[in-house]
């Protein structure tokens, strides 16, 4: 697909936005519901974007607009909105923490720059993965890095462009040359989801005492607590899900569904996430390992299968966005963005939205109603001049 014409549609663009959809558990030490904003951040440089009140949308869309708002990227793996309308970008490699604002990609500086920089083990595919910041908050920013010896979950303070020191809230996440997931994502309900991968450990995704191949959901607002397993997880510990291979996206949602995107062997997938779920992995990769008839989304003895399932050729999902009328799905091996569409019970068929721009690592729902996409082409070894890029999108 080329992007050399501009279509101005906005128009008939379906809004991209969330909203907030369940309080967190009573008793924990979660933000109080004045920090908690409906799914995006507001916006100092854009117009509030009206929310759906309707889930669903189009079996099949297109990319109406696009624009580069970002380039010169090294190595980006993940992104999030600010409360000014700015972007945060996380580079694995270099361990650094840009801010994308009019335009312009700067650096973030003071004391918990080069902190960071001297934790993070780039090796592989470790180093500066996820980033996070609680929507309407941005004290403190939350990233997921590799370590010489582990994955760890940081926390740091932000003032304007200075970084504090990072303070350790997770650690003992194993790490390996692959599957260290590393994805971020703070949920409807105030807490922090957590992707981790099994690090070459498969065994450990089924087991509970383990933080390898899980989502975990965890206490993050700045407090003692920071860290801890939220209250009503399943197991009593930070597990919220289990029997991942390496989960790279986690999105929610308006009416409270959770998706998760999950790299496998011989089969990738976008999940359905549920508390104290098993998503089958190592006994089952994708729909194979399953009792024969097992439909996409069922229930096979204790595992779920998956929502949708790709040839790793085709995706190698990274991170996932959803708004109230589909899932998006970033494909970093398939070098496009994937769409499911949404009704208020089902999970449509995938279909490629965008294509032409390179491997893609991640989307982002914008507090501007538009779709943001993270090329990452210098990850790869095939860079066009000006890569890495954060692309903005309208869909219609």
């Amino acid at each position: 697909m080329s992007f050399s014409s501009r279509i101005v549609a906005l128009a008939c663009a379906l809004p991209l936005t969330l909203t907030a959809c369940s309080s967190a558990d009573a008793g924990e030490s979660a933000p109080s519901a004045s920090r908690i904003v409906s799914g995006t951040v507001p916006s100092t440089t854009a117009d509030p974007v009206e929310l759906p009140t309707e889930i669903g949308g189009p079996v099949t869309a297109s990319v109406l607009t696009e624009e580069v708002v970002a380039k010169g990227l090294t190595t980006p793996s993940a992104m999030v909105t600010m409360a000014d309308g700015s972007l945060l970008v996380s580079e694995r490699t270099t361990a650094t923490i840009r801010r994308v604002r009019a335009g312009i990609a700067t650096s973030l500086n003071g004391p918990g720059v080069e902190a960071l920089r001297s934790m993070a083990n780039a090796e592989h595919s470790g180093g500066l993965l996820g980033i996070a910041v609680l929507p309407g908050d941005t004290t403190y920013v939350y990233a997921y890095v590799t370590r010489a010896d582990d994955n760890a979950v940081v926390r740091m303070e932000l003032h304007d462009e200075l970084l504090g020191q990072p303070t350790v809230i997770v650690d003992g996440i194993p790490a390996g040359e692959e599957a260290n997931g590393g994805r971020l994502a703070f949920g409807p309900d105030g807490f922090l989801y957590i992707g981790t991968g099994d690090a070459g450990r498969p065994q450990q995704a089924v087991n509970t005492k383990s933080l390898s191949g899980k989502i975990l959901r965890v206490v993050a607002n700045g407090g003692d607590r920071d860290g801890a397993g939220a209250k009503g997880n399943p197991f009593g510990s930070r597990v919220w899900s289990l029997g991942h291979h390496d989960v790279t996206g986690i999105a929610w949602v308006a009416d409270g569904r959770m998706y998760a995107s999950d790299r496998g062997d011989t089969s990738d997938e976008l999940n359905l996430i549920v508390a104290g779920g098993d998503y089958g992995w190592p006994a089952s990769d994708g729909l194979l390992g399953l009792p024969s008839g097992t439909g996409l989304g069922e229930t096979a003895g204790e595992v779920t299968a998956p929502v949708a399932v790709w040839d790793p050729a085709d995706a190698t999902p990274g991170g996932i966005a959803a708004t109230h009328e589909g899932i998006y799905v970033s494909a970093v091996s398939g070098d496009r963005v994937w769409r499911l569409p949404l009704t208020e019970d089902t999970t449509g068929e995938p279909h490629v939205l965008l294509d032409g721009l390179g491997s893609i690592r991640s989307v982002l729902t914008g507090d501007d109603g538009m779709l943001y996409v993270l090329t990452g082409n210098t990850d790869g070894g095939k860079a066009a001049e000006g890569d890495d890029r954060v692309v903005r999108i309208t869909v219609g």
